[in-house]
């Protein structure tokens, strides 16, 4: 009996926080490295697309948050590959390392003024190599948590997972308001934007040195004990899973939208768009962010009691109703009203995304599981979080709206709730 079967042993009755804490911290981490540069967006614009107008600028500026986005199906191919044949702790491990790499380069990186053209170029490659990392991080994480948790805790559990993921959006939002509050922007774009990058790249080495303690899932360590594993998982999921994985894809297409338009682009909505100045706007989105992330894991316990697909549901219906009201409120210029606003999307937000990681934990068999939710929630994430903020500014320098996130919310949840709800019924794997 090995060291690690002893400890395990020992840690039984705790294993599932023990687990929870770690993944999430790692997530936390990586969730901070990757949105870094859209908290950076407005100062990356001035830097590296000097010789663009302000809005063109602005506009290619989110075009480069979108190449994370559409790096994400590819790694989550590739570490759902090896997530489903080596495990998913050590494929876990590496993806944080491989997230601290490319950020590391970025807070190196000089600027349009000092190599013109090859600055935003390696930005955009630097960021498409994030992408890799986190499109096998969140589908592990989802599969390593969810494995490792009862089944009727599972909600609960990843709920926890995107609580410490989030407060990783908090604290990054944070750092880069207290920048822009304390240093002059002439400071700023000489060496403060650098710091988040820097601090962010250290933050992943941390994570991956936590990760290393853990323990592969028992679903998984049995099909490794019985030779069960699938030599080409992605071969069986694209052959055998089609209903399983279109599911899985228009409920990320729905979370992410509605997540990335209301929470992750909402602090350079209101200072690109409401005239508030950027720390303030940032500290109000982190509150939010705060907010949203604690009704995440009230959420979870609503999941383990009903199911993720009703919850899911009621989060759809609600932000429907409320987009409108919601950004009224914010277009108040009113510190009260815009907060008002933000505390009120919070439980909506929480319940869309909360039900994502449980709706996709029992869509897949264990062997093909990693490789399954990597490639249904990255094609969502790809295609509505990395596109949804360049839409909106696109649509609102066409139509003058301020609303127009609204509409676009609205649009969104008509198109993908009837699917998902179409393609649930009689489906085997949820009922």
């Amino acid at each position: 009996m090995t060291w690690e079967v002893i400890l395990h042993s020992v840690l039984d009755m705790n294993i599932n926080k023990q687990i929870v804490i770690s993944t999430a911290i790692g997530g936390g981490l990586e969730l901070f490295d990757f949105v870094i540069y859209l908290f950076l967006s407005q100062t990356i614009a001035l830097l590296f697309y000097p010789q663009q107008k302000s809005g063109t600028a602005f506009l290619i500026t989110l075009g480069g948050f979108a190449a994370g986005y559409f790096a994400r199906p590819l790694g989550g191919m590739i570490y759902g590959h090896f997530g489903d044949r080596i495990g998913r702790r050590r494929t876990l491990t590496l993806s944080l390392f491989l997230m601290a790499l490319p950020t590391f380069l970025m807070s190196c990186l000089p600027t349009y003024a000092h190599i013109g053209i090859w600055a935003p170029t390696l930005l955009v490659i630097f960021r498409f190599a994030q992408g890799l990392a986190m499109g096998g991080d969140i589908p592990g994480a989802i599969c390593f948590i969810g494995e490792h948790a009862h089944r009727k805790q599972r909600g609960f559990m990843t709920c926890c997972l995107l609580f410490g993921m989030n407060m990783g959006a908090v604290i990054a939002s944070i750092l880069v308001a207290a920048l822009l509050a304390f240093l002059t922007p002439t400071d700023m774009q000489s060496f403060g934007w650098r710091i988040p990058f820097l601090i962010g790249a250290f933050l992943a080495i941390v994570g991956f040195y936590i990760r290393r303690f853990t323990f592969e899932t028992p679903e998984f360590q049995h099909y490794i004990n019985i030779g069960k594993l699938e030599r080409w998982p992605i071969k069986t999921l694209v052959h055998q899973h089609i209903r399983p994985i279109s599911l899985g894809f228009a409920a990320a297409c729905l979370a992410a939208t509605i997540t990335a338009v209301m929470s992750l682009f909402m602090s350079t909505y209101m200072s690109h768009y409401m005239g508030m100045k950027p720390h303030v706007a940032l500290c109000l989105n982190s509150i939010s962010i705060s907010m949203y992330s604690l009704s995440c894991l009230g959420i979870g316990y609503l999941i383990d009691r009903f199911n993720a697909l009703s919850v899911l549901k009621i989060g759809a219906i609600s932000i429907f109703i409320l987009a409108y009201p919601i950004y009224q409120l914010i277009s108040q210029h009113n510190l009260i009203l815009v907060m008002l606003g933000l505390l009120i999307s919070a439980p909506i937000l929480a319940s869309i995304m909360g039900s994502i990681p449980s709706l996709l934990i029992d869509l897949f068999p264990t062997p093909i599981r990693y490789s399954g939710v990597g490639v249904s929630y990255n094609f969502g994430f790809s295609l509505c979080a990395g596109t949804a903020p360049l839409l909106v500014v696109y649509f609102i320098s066409v139509t003058g709206s301020y609303f127009l996130p609204a509409f676009f919310i609205m649009v969104s949840v008509s198109v993908t709730l009837p699917f998902i709800l179409l393609l649930h019924k009689n489906n085997k794997q949820l009922s």
